[in-house]
C-alpha cells in the first residue's frame, strides 16, 4: 500500500471513530436527560385526585369510607329543610364537608314527585345555603346557585359529602356497619 492510501484510510478511520463517540456522547445526554425529566413526569400521570380516590373508596369498601365522613348538625339541616319542597324530607344518611369557609351538605332526599335527591348538594357560606348539584336545584329552585360562592358540583367538597350519602346507602344495603367514625353532632 502506498503512503498516500494508509494517510486516507488512517484518516477515515480517525472519521468514523470521532462520529461513533460522538453518537455515543449524544445518546449518553438523551438518556441521562431523560431519566431526570420522565420520572417527574410519570409520577405525576400517577398522582389521583383525593375526590376520585375517596371515590373508588365508597364503592370498593363502603364502611371504610363512611368511617371517614362527616355526619351533618341536625341543626344544618333543619335550616336547610325549610328551602325543600312541602313533602320533601331529608334521609338519616346526612353528611357535610368542610372546603375552607364553606360547608357542603348532602342528604338523600324523599317524598318528591321530582325523583330527584340521592346526590343533592348544598353549600352554606356567610351568605346562607346555595344549591350545587342539579338535584339541589331542582328541589330547591329559590335558593342561589353554586356560582354564589364560585364552586360547583366537582369541587372536592361537593363530590366528599355526595359519595359519603352514597357510601351511606351502600352500606345499608348490604348491612355492613361501619366499626368506628364520627359520631353526629347536635
Amino acid at each position: 500500500m502506498s503512503v498516500s492510501g494508509s494517510v486516507v484510510l488512517r484518516t477515515v478511520a480517525w472519521c468514523a471513530g470521532v462520529l461513533l463517540v460522538g453518537a455515543g456522547v449524544l445518546a449518553a445526554v438523551v438518556v441521562g436527560f431523560g431519566a431526570l425529566v420522565a420520572p417527574g413526569e410519570a409520577r405525576a400521570s400517577r398522582e389521583i385526585d383525593p375526590a376520585t380516590e375517596f371515590a373508588r373508596l365508597a364503592v370498593d369498601d363502603p364502611p371504610a369510607a363512611l368511617r371517614s365522613c362527616t355526619p351533618a348538625r341536625g341543626t344544618l339541616v333543619d335550616a336547610l329543610s325549610g328551602a325543600l319542597p312541602v313533602g320533601a324530607v331529608p334521609g338519616a344518611d346526612r353528611f357535610t364537608a368542610t372546603d375552607g369557609d364553606l360547608t357542603f351538605v348532602s342528604a338523600p332526599i324523599t317524598g318528591t314527585l321530582r325523583g330527584a335527591g340521592d346526590r343533592a348538594v348544598w353549600v352554606w357560606g356567610r351568605q346562607g345555603f346555595a344549591a350545587v348539584t342539579d338535584d339541589a336545584r331542582a328541589l330547591t329552585p329559590g335558593l342561589p346557585g353554586p356560582s354564589l360562592y364560585a364552586t360547583g358540583p366537582d369541587a372536592a367538597g361537593a363530590v366528599r359529602s355526595a359519595t359519603c350519602v352514597e357510601a351511606a346507602q351502600r352500606t345499608d344495603r348490604s348491612g355492613s356497619a361501619p366499626t368506628q367514625g364520627p359520631v353526629a353532632p347536635r
